[in-house]
């Protein structure tokens, strides 16, 4: 019997001792798979790797059977990935010892350098019972090696977190076992709402860090001076909460009684709901990042000066893998970051690119920096390797890449949303991706394939497949098969029947799929209720008829097919599925309503491979979908079509749009509306990949880019192209066609053609807003929805005709992410010009250590999010941030606190300025130079700090000028506003005339400062120029005409405040002739720096060495 030869191999191999560098091989959760351990040669890469083997069809053991191996940990260097691809292949039909001892040579092969020969390798230091020596670990497994807290060590790490802008707290004994907490509002990450709910969290969640030290908190400089083998002194855990700080409950240690015993903190929050830490398919993979390679990733940009990119890319290329100097110099490990422009500056903030010395590096918030660089970017990376993904395209939701082991991982490991949950939230959409999938499996189109999953299908789906069927007799009453002969099958396995005589001209291509459910010796077999496929509907004739048949097995690897036969295969296996209401009733009809019955256990109706088949379909999806039949979110005028609303992009593509709209659109109507069709066979590809012009399909008459028309009839033309293909016979829809509605940035004369087509080629100017479906379905004609009470003002010249040539209304809440935040921002505005409202914009303190940018949408959006019970610190996190040397300064800053809150609800009635008021949109925010350099920058993070102590502790209509901390992106740009200039200044009076507050300054720092001034320049008001009889020291093209701001005035020395104030009593002067205003457009900075160097010309004053580099 194949079962009992397995179990006696396996009694063999799990003997002590019977491999090399292989160990603890054990069965495992299943009874098809096992697990062992194996240790790398010669110290080579990490000391070992887990693995898991799944024997697939360990029913043909030992002739005909596969091993999948895969790494528990996920920690599988690059160089053995290749190896473990090759596993099915090699070893396929070899016994278990063969097996294991061949893979420990394909993996010494792999990580061994070329001139070491794995048959020359000593044997291991392990005793006879193949047990590593004790002697080896008792210097480093100690539980007293490091038992004490290094107390102002980890208030030193702790407060440069919370200047950094993160949330800080501690659980457990600060002197003893310990974890640190450090969060980031989830609304604060500059995500977009589409992404959030497809990621299912809330804008008001914290994504938390957890650092537990078991034995006390350790430093950086520590941690990395550790051998690989010693017991870890930090362990990460990463999840989501509704407050900055979970309960001890839901630490994932805490579940055990020592560690229970060993931490408690009586300050931590009691709520179940809000404090309860949880996971989600986004921070599983990040936290099995963290164990696996974080340290390393430290390791080598201390050691190599490489950027977060340029780390792993090494890492991934050299894991297990002995270095060559040549290696270490590649040009592709010295990349920098890329970020988008709308990417908040304290998400783009990093540490280690600032601080290279151990002991200064604080781990809680260069781990913390590295949590929120991969959450934002989880999209650009594989959940399960962990690599970049080249896909050529922006995805909204985080997958894995195109190595076959990955996707097998992804399906077998459960990673991403779960298809239960999908299908019961959104049984529309399942069905509609699965329709998708199933007419462009039909039209021979489908080219990306669920490859790597093992499925088995029958091959009778090919009549020239040399498989030959066998004949049976078939009870249809009793569900028995006698066959005629002898059969190999088991119990569990799927086959397909088919009727050999009398099969009506209709059930030629009919077939039953059932599986076995027991067998009597060889001859006969029981069977499941079988699924019908290729019956008209209702036709139950084969009860009666069918009587002498044939039968195939499901016993072909679908990877072995060629690409038509695995598109066959496809719709066959998804013929067999029910249809999703069946499917969200059994998931549904659990033991309790609040939990699901997994669609695995159905196990006689669903194959496994139509199951694997349908969670790829779902999974593979990179859009967000949502059915929605509310009047209030539907266009109008769109009778007898079923409307879903649609994002697509990566989760910062919505800021992307908004900033398109800002710099290229109309003010008025900033956007317009415009559809897009395509046949129904392209929709498969569109909701994965998004609108793009990589494939032509009706020719270009009119350029490279997304054609899309403001008249329905003319996109709708363009739905109906794709052959006469049937469509899945279980859709609840039945879809005939598909078009979107987009919003375009309304800048029709940059586009490609602006009639009679939109010929656009800027992909970030399209954001898709809503799907319509065609169907033939009764049920899915949908009654005509009732005006939105908040509809879209379109542009009256580019209005958007719905099917009957009539314009149609469009909700307001199209405009998702976009309309929301544009709404909460003028509200805060109001509110934060209003004393009186209570909810004036709160002070956000920065230091270099992170700075936040000014993306005024986002910063606002803090207050706004149920702030009130989770938003303040807890007292004894504060008290541990308050050493007792410091407590004067403490007391200082509380005195800041109370000043700033005093002029915000006392003092605006003595100046007209408004703090915070100027919106980021209208200025050219910059990204961190390519000139940086370490000294200036320091140095710019020391004079910007004290600059807001003073700010802070000076009334604002005394102090004359205002850092808004929001607009700083780099500290090599800052924005000031000068204001509450005297009454009896002719430059007031303007100011007053043209309903201005402020003159607003840029201030640019070169890469020599302080050793060099910085270029001040005026953006608005344009002053009127000295020789139309202006005054104020403002050059004709805005720049500030000041020896001190040159080579031949400046001094190191200078503060910043003492800039500052010059600057206010040069506009101020009167001498010869006071500073007016000009009413016109903002200054240039090409125009400010040619006026500069012309005026140093014209008095004899130096330029800065350093000047022309400000341009770069």
């Amino acid at each position: 019997m194949p079962r009992k030869n397995f179990l006696q191999d396996f009694s063999l191999v799990s003997a002590p001792g019977s491999f090399q560098r292989i160990h603890h091989v054990e069965l495992g959760e299943e009874d098809s798979t096992i697990v062992f351990t194996y240790t790398f040669p010669l110290s080579l890469g990490p000391h070992s790797i887990e693995f898991n083997v799944a024997i697939l069809d360990v029913s043909g053991y030992p002739d005909d059977h596969t091993y999948f191996a895969f790494s528990e940990g996920d920690n599988i260097p690059q160089a053995i990935a290749p190896a473990l691809e090759s596993i099915p292949v090699m070893f396929k039909g070899c016994a278990l010892d063969v097996f294991l001892e061949g893979f420990r040579d394909c993996l010494d092969q792999a990580v061994l350098p070329q001139d070491i020969d794995a048959d020359s390798l000593p044997t291991d230091d392990f005793d006879s019972n193949g047990e590593p020596d004790d002697m080896d670990w008792d210097q480093t497994s100690g539980p007293d090696l490091f038992n004490s807290t290094d107390l102002k060590r980890l208030r030193v790490d702790l407060r440069a977190v919370k200047e950094a802008g993160f949330k800080v707290g501690y659980l457990g004994d600060q002197t003893g076992a310990l974890i640190v907490s450090i969060s980031c509002r989830v609304a604060k990450l500059g995500i977009s709402e589409d992404a959030m709910q497809m990621w299912d969290i809330l804008p008001s969640q914290f994504l938390v860090l957890l650092l537990h030290y078991p034995q006390g908190y350790a430093g950086l400089d520590r941690i990395l001076s550790q051998p690989d083998a010693s017991p870890d002194l930090v362990r990460v855990y990463i999840g989501f909460c509704g407050t900055y700080k979970p309960t001890m409950v839901s630490v994932p240690d805490a579940s055990h009684a020592n560690v229970s015993e060993q931490i408690f903190s009586p300050g931590a929050s009691t709520s179940e709901t809000q404090s309860r830490m949880k996971s989600s398919f986004i921070t599983d993979p990040l936290q099995g990042l963290f164990k696996e390679r974080f340290l390393d990733l430290i390791r080598d940009r201390l050691e190599y000066g490489f950027s977060w990119t340029g780390a792993e890319l090494f890492y991934n290329d050299h894991q297990g893998k002995p270095l060559g100097p040549k290696k270490l110099l590649h040009s592709k490990y010295r990349c920098a970051e890329q970020w988008s422009k709308s990417t908040p500056g304290f998400v783009k903030a990093d540490e280690l690119s600032q601080q290279q010395n151990t002991v200064e590096l604080a781990l809680p918030l260069v781990a913390m920096q590295y949590t929120v660089r991969r959450f934002v970017k989880c999209t650009e990376f594989c959940l399960n390797c962990h690599c970049k993904i080249d896909a050529g395209f922006e995805a909204l939701k985080p997958y894995v890449c195109s190595n076959p082991l990955c996707l097998y991982q992804y399906m077998q490991l459960g990673m991403g949303p779960k298809l239960e949950w999908e299908i019961v939230s959104q049984p529309y959409v399942v069905d509609m991706l699965v329709s998708f999938t199933y007419v462009r499996a039909m039209t021979r189109n489908l080219t990306e394939l669920p490859v790597g999953l093992g499925l088995k299908v029958p091959s009778a789906i090919d009549s020239n497949y040399n498989c030959p069927a066998q004949f049976a007799t078939f009870d249809a009453r009793q569900m028995i098969l006698g066959v005629n002969g002898s059969h190999e099958l088991a119990v569990g396995q799927w086959i397909v029947i088919k009727n050999t005589m009398g099969a009506s001209l209709e059930q030629k291509s009919a077939s039953l799929h059932c599986t076995v459910l027991g067998t009597d010796g060889c001859k006969y077999m029981s069977l499941s209720a079988p699924v019908p496929v290729g019956f008209v509907q209702g036709d139950d004739s084969w009860k009666h008829t069918w009587r002498d048949v044939t039968f195939i097995p499901y016993n072909v690897d679908f990877d072995d097919l060629n690409l038509q036969l695995k598109m066959e295969a496809i719709n066959t296996l998804l013929d067999t599925l029910p249809d999703v209401h069946a499917m969200k009733e059994y998931i549904t009809n659990g033991a309790s309503p609040e939990q699901n019955t997994p669609l695995a256990t159905w196990t006689h109706r669903i194959s496994p491979s139509a199951l694997y088949v349908l969670r790829w379909i779902v999974a593979s999806n990179r859009s967000c979908i949502v059915h929605d039949d509310d009047p209030k979110h539907q266009v109008t005028g769109m009778q007898g079509y079923m409307q879903f609303r649609l994002a697509q992009g990566s989760p910062d593509k919505e800021k992307r749009f908004v900033q398109a709209i800002a710099c290229a659109s109309s003010k008025k109507h900033p956007t317009l509306f415009a559809w897009h069709g395509s046949p129904l066979h392209n929709w498969h590809n569109i909701v994965r990949q998004g609108l793009n012009f990589e494939t032509v399909l009706h020719g270009r008459s009119y350029g490279n880019g997304v054609y899309m028309a403001s008249d329905f009839l003319t996109s709708y033309g363009y739905t109906r192209v794709s052959s006469n293909a049937t469509g899945w016979g279980q859709s609840q829809l039945k879809i005939t066609g598909a078009i979107s509605l987009n919003e375009v940035v309304n800048a029709p004369k940059t586009f490609l053609c602006s009639s009679p087509f939109f010929v656009v080629s800027q992909l970030d100017w399209i954001q898709p807003r809503y799907l319509f479906l065609m169907c033939e379905s009764p049920r899915n004609q949908w009654k005509a929805s009732t005006v939105p009470t908040q509809t879209y003002t379109q542009d009256p010249q580019h209005p958007v005709l719905g099917p009957n040539r009539d314009a149609i209304h469009i909700p307001i809440s199209a405009l998702g992410t976009r309309n929301s935040k544009c709404q909460e921002t003028t509200q805060v505005l109001k509110e934060a010009g209003n004393p009186a409202s209570g909810h004036a914009k709160k002070k956000r303190k920065l230091s270099g250590k992170g700075i936040p940018k000014g993306a005024t949408v986002i910063v606002l959006d803090d207050d706004k999010v149920a702030d009130t019970d989770s938003v303040a610190t807890l007292a004894e996190d504060l008290r541990l941030l308050e050493s007792d040397t410091e407590d004067e300064e403490m007391k200082d800053l509380g005195s800041c606190e109370a000043s700033k809150r005093t002029y915000a609800h006392d003092d605006l009635s003595k100046t007209d300025f408004r703090p915070g008021t100027l919106h980021s949109e209208s200025l050219q925010l910059l990204e961190p130079p390519s000139y940086a350099s370490s000294t200036a920058t320091q140095s710019l993070q020391r004079h910007l700090r004290e600059t807001l102590k003073v700010q802070d502790r000076t009334p604002l209509h005394e102090l004359g000028w205002y850092v808004d901390t929001t607009l700083i992106n780099t500290v090599y740009q800052w924005i000031v506003e000068l204001h509450s200039f005297d009454p009896g200044l002719p430059l007031a009076q303007d100011l007053k005339k043209y309903k201005l507050a402020s003159v607003v300054l840029e201030l640019r720092f070169p890469p020599n400062f302080p050793l060099t001034p910085p270029f001040v320049r005026v953006i608005r008001p344009r002053f009127l120029p000295f020789t139309q009889n202006g005054g104020g020291h403002v050059t004709i093209g805005g720049a500030m005409c000041m020896e001190l701001l040159t080579s031949s005035g400046w001094l190191p020395t200078t503060t910043m405040e003492s800039v500052l104030l010059q600057v206010r009593m040069a506009l101020c002067s009167t001498d010869p002739r006071p500073a007016r205003l000009q009413y016109g457009m903002d200054y240039s900075f090409g125009g400010a720096v040619e006026d500069f160097q012309r005026a140093c010309l014209r008095h004899g004053w130096l330029v800065p060495e350093d000047f022309p580099r400000l341009r770069s």
